[in-house]
């Protein structure tokens, strides 16, 4: 039996001028006429139904809708524009005048930008609730002041012997704080925090913790010990006036003096060591404490404080006091106001480096003093990124869109007219958030140079399609002039600025481009409205990017479509051609006919790669402080250098809460030992215990803070005060075999407990504990100390404390609501402060990444189907402009771009921007007529437009590459990345897309292919045949 030969399923044998190719096609397409056949019927049925008939109605009545709309609109129109070009520079006059009068104060709007921490805060996440919890009673804004001595330089022959833990070095330091020596002297020689009793009411400061501060605590101790016995402990005290206890010659609030100060110091600073270690360290490892912190709680809200105010910049017959206001204070008062005599560091500069400086320190100068902390750090952001932007990128990004724009028309008028509605538009966008009020972040210097490379496409696209009318205005002319000249006619020369060519040529544009122009700006309304919605956007700075570029963006159109027709008339501008230029785009605009399978798998190949690492590359962390903060900001380095230096910077807490409990054992509620207990396990067995991390309580003071007990030279007593409430004695007082527990019968546990608290000065009760509600404290705050460390570790830190915080009995379903004591009635809270808050923002840069920009290409997706009429089109658009959004983790991998506060908005901004290339061709496809012809002719003229907006949106980007801020750097160079690829896309990807899908229809429906131009237009670059008239 014969062999049967395999059957070739992709050549053909008949016809030596068919490839493989076109015999795979012809074979698909023809499998698929069944089913083509089939949906058709189904169609045709559907269409002869009650439905698709009632279907076909309606959209006939929309078409008669818009057809009416269309003839009005452009009487309109005519009317509109006729009345502009009659009088070019009266309308420029008025249009100058109006943005005067609103953008008058726009460069006051440095002020709108809030510099305040809490604005970062993510709205509704649980560490920013309890962070307003405990902004109500505490603090939760932090002021450090770092201090080094001459030990702390590098050069050892500059380097002196100042210990920090000296007296005269304490003695400056404490001036500063404030203390008894300078109370009630008044003005700035009082120091910082000279109403110990305030809570902050009257000088702003709640507390303070540093070296002094323990020293005088200490210090004052014993008087307040034997006072706080007087009340509660002895039967033959008096309760109130403490006689005895005022014998004590350490009474006052302050660093001791006289004799034996350095060696009753010295023993302070023994007994106190575990605490002041916290505050102190020896940076030259010679024995010498040369480096110490001053950390300062703020009162959040300091309106009724008597801190030196500000001038209010908004109204200068008013004045505020704020955090700026307290940091302006305290410059002052350090830096101006005090005397040598009493604060000789606060004047000192070191003129060579401190051995804590490194590389990343931008100044060789260090003061011995340097105002740090979140606080001024994000204050001094805010007006450092003010300056950067206003001096810097907006000139820059002018100039170099100028250039661009020059460079690509040859001819310097087009600055004017596309240049004069860019700035009148930042006029006036600045200048409404100044009349308005609207509230700006540091975000704002992002804005920028965005509106000023966006508000140039819309001039551009409005200027090329006038010119272009113009021209083809003209030339029709010019046909008319050669057949009457044939047929022996005189004629006038043409006039290219004749007002009825201007009018025409303007109202084509205005109903073709500047309906394009209309479609993208309302796009990217849209698409930048997602950024203001608090559902997807929980984090404020982002939403106002996105309430500035709203305003921008409407401003730009409108000042746009009326500036631009009358400079154009006034200026008599005329564009330069650039034939090889559109030769060029001529041959861009063939690869989607000829190219149309290879474009379309160089997409999918790209678009699939980025979607399996987009999880991956979005979902990092976001970067640090350092890449979104302008170089050679001293409080930042500051900052920096204390969080290397000391571990320590982000100021964590949690709450303990005994209300519930009540009072118990005659002790306020949260007084009670059982309570202490328990805050003891959890801070030194559990958090303790996790990696770079350190508390301080309640209990940390008590072990810190000795009383000494003295009667002539006897010393009778000298142990802390946690060590006297745990002292054994108290169970042993009746012992008969026990002498020396005989005295402790005299008073009780729970009375000593009183005397324990009221021992420490109300400084430290107002750090640590609520005001008394009436029943006595019931709150506690246990203060948690970490360094800024990369949020990936800070996680596992911050699961691993809260998992000690909840226990084994959980939270109950609320952060505030956990039982990790293990105490009935005590509830504790969660972590809160800076570390969890980081953490929260940053799941909330992430939230805002991935949802805003699925919200902005549904929203847009469904706004385009009704503005084109065409779901088709819609989709064609948005898959255009989506793929670059998935093709931004491919670049940031090779760019090693990280994600930060900038580089979250990319996706929502490409879609916005990026969708106003591919809108202004499929609209000249609408006009030109969906065919081969078609799609090249709107491919070379409208890319060419698209090519010239793309150039002048990033050379205005490109300003922020002059910017040291790498964060802001990336954002830049991400987003021009983005729109070149944006401009591809659009151009070739888009075309061939809709190229593609006539050319699947015809094989199924016809069986031929619809690049067949015999019907509509020709491609090929052969001269055509000269017509022969017979």
């Amino acid at each position: 039996m014969a062999q049967v030969e395999p059957e070739d399923k992709y050549s053909i044998t008949d016809g030596d001028d068919r490839d493989d190719e076109a015999a795979f096609w012809d074979g698909f397409f023809e499998r698929l006429k069944p089913l083509k056949e089939t949906f058709d019927g189904a169609r045709e049925g559907f269409a002869g139904s009650f439905v698709g008939e009632g279907l076909d109605t309606m959209a006939q009545l929309v078409d008669d809708i818009g057809d009416a709309a269309e003839a009005t609109t452009r009487r309109t129109v005519e009317l509109i524009y006729s009345s502009i070009l009659r009088s070019p520079a009266a309308i420029v006059i008025v249009l100058l005048i109006v943005t005067t009068a609103i953008g008058r104060d726009a460069m006051e709007f440095e002020h709108q930008i809030n510099g305040d921490v809490e604005i970062y805060l993510p709205d509704g996440a649980d560490s920013t609730v309890l962070l307003q919890q405990v902004r109500e009673q505490w603090s939760t804004d932090i002021f450090i002041l770092y201090v080094q001595t001459d030990n702390a330089i590098d050069d050892p022959s500059h380097r002196g012997t100042e210990n920090i833990t000296s007296v005269e070095i304490l003695k400056q330091i404490s001036w500063l704080e404030g203390d008894d020596q300078n109370r009630g002297i008044g003005g700035y020689q009082s120091g910082l925090d000279y109403n110990k009793e305030d809570r902050g009411g009257i000088d702003g400061v709640v507390w303070v913790l540093s070296p002094a501060q323990i020293i005088k605590e200490a210090n004052s101790s014993s008087y307040r010990f034997n006072c706080a016995m007087e009340k509660h402990a002895l039967p033959t005290g008096d309760g109130e006036d403490c006689l005895v206890s005022s014998l004590n010659p350490f009474e006052g609030y302050s660093i001791p003096e006289g004799e034996g100060a350095q060696e009753r110091i010295d023993r302070f600073v023994e007994d106190a060591e575990p605490l002041l270690s916290s505050f102190v360290r020896d940076t030259q490892g010679d024995g010498i404490w040369d480096t110490a912190v001053i950390i300062i709680g703020l009162k959040f809200d300091m309106t009724d404080t008597a801190i030196t105010p500000r001038e209010d910049p908004k109204n200068s017959d008013s004045i505020l006091r704020d955090h700026k206001a307290f940091i302006e204070h305290a410059e002052l008062l350090i830096y101006e106001k005090s005397d040598p005599s009493d604060c000789q560091l606060c004047h000192r500069i070191y003129s060579t480096p401190t051995s804590t400086m490194d590389e990343f320190t931008s100044t060789d100068n260090r003061k011995a003093i340097t105002i740090t902390g979140l606080t001024p750090v994000v204050h001094d952001i805010s007006d450092a990124i003010y300056i950067e932007l206003v001096d810097r990128m907006l000139p820059i990004s002018v100039v170099l869109v100028s250039l661009a724009m020059l460079l690509l028309h040859r001819n310097p008028k087009v600055i004017i007219i596309c240049g004069a509605p860019i700035l009148m538009s930042l006029a006036i966008t600045f200048g409404i958030t100044v009349i308005a009020d609207i509230m700006l972040t540091p975000m704002i210097i992002s804005v920028g140079p965005i509106l000023v490379g966006l508000g140039v496409d819309y001039a551009l696209h409005l200027t090329n399609r006038i010119e272009e009318n113009r021209v083809e205005l003209i030339e029709e002319r010019l046909e008319m002039a050669w057949s009457a000249q044939r047929d022996g006619f005189q004629t006038e020369d043409i006039d290219p600025w004749d007002p009825h060519i201007s009018l025409t040529a303007t109202v084509r544009a205005v109903l073709t481009t500047g309906h394009a122009i209309f479609l993208s700006a309302l796009t990217t309304i849209i698409g930048f409205s997602v950024l203001r919605w608090p559902s997807l956007v929980p984090i404020e700075p982002m939403r106002t990017v996105g309430t500035t570029l709203l305003l921008g963006i409407s401003t730009t159109f409108v000042l746009s479509m009326l500036m631009v027709p009358a400079l154009v008339q006034l200026l008599r501008y005329r564009k330069v051609q650039f034939k090889a230029f559109d030769a060029l785009w001529e041959k861009v605009g063939e690869i989607p006919i000829k190219a149309t399978v290879l474009v379309i798998l160089v997409t999918v190949v790209f678009t699939v790669w980025g979607g399996l690492i987009l999880k991956e590359e979005l979902g990092k962390g976001i970067t640090g402080a350092s890449e979104e903060v302008p170089p050679g900001l001293e409080s930042y380095e500051t900052l920096r250098e204390y969080s290397y230096v000391f571990d320590g910077g982000q100021t964590n807490m949690f709450i303990v809460d005994a209300t519930q409990r009540g009072a118990q054992n005659e002790t306020a509620p949260i007084r009670d030992l059982p309570i202490l207990d328990a805050i003891e396990i959890m801070q030194v067995d559990k958090i303790d215990q996790v990696a770079n991390t350190t508390t301080i309580s309640m209990v940390t003071i008590l072990k810190s803070i000795h009383v000494d007990v003295e009667l002539g030279d006897l010393e009778i007593y000298d142990r802390s005060l946690w060590e006297l409430l745990h002292d054994e004695c108290w169970d042993e007082s009746t012992n008969p075999l026990r002498p020396d527990c005989w005295a402790y019968a005299a008073t009780s546990r729970e009375d000593m407990v009183n005397v324990a608290f009221d021992t420490l000065s109300p400084e430290v009760r107002s750090m640590l504990m609520n005001a008394d509600q009436g029943t006595g404290e019931t709150k506690t705050l246990v203060y948690v100390n970490q360094p800024y460390i990369n949020l990936a570790d800070a996680s596992s830190l911050r699961d691993a404390i809260d998992g000690f915080l909840r226990g084994s009995a959980g939270c109950g379903g609320s952060a505030w609501t956990c039982q990790g004591l293990g105490v009935q009635q005590v509830f504790n809270s969660l972590l809160t402060g800076g570390l969890p808050v980081s953490i929260d923002v940053n799941d909330g840069v992430h939230e805002a990444q991935s949802e805003t920009t699925i919200a902005t290409m549904l929203i847009l997706l469904i706004a385009m189907a009704f503005l084109f009429r065409s779901p088709r089109l819609a989709f064609f658009t948005m898959v255009a402009v989506g793929v670059v959004v998935v093709w931004q983790p491919l670049l940031m991998r090779s760019g090693g771009v990280n994600v930060n506060f900038f580089t979250a908005m990319v996706g929502t901004i490409v879609f916005g921007i990026g969708v106003d290339d591919s809108i202004h061709i499929v609209d000249r496809i609408k006009d030109e007529g969906e065919t081969p012809a078609g799609i090249v002719k709107s491919v070379a003229r409208t890319g060419q437009t698209i090519f010239e907006t793309t150039a002048t949106t990033c050379a205005g980007l490109s300003a922020g590459l002059f910017v040291a801020i790498p964060g802001l750097q990336n954002f830049f160079v991400l987003m021009m990345l983005l729109l070149i690829l944006a401009l591809l896309t659009s151009s070739i990807l888009l075309p061939a897309m809709i190229v593609a899908y006539h050319e699947f229809g015809h094989r199924i429906t016809r069986g031929e292919s619809w690049l067949d131009y015999e019907q509509s237009g020709v491609v090929a670059t052969e001269t055509v045949l000269d017509a022969v008239i017979e």
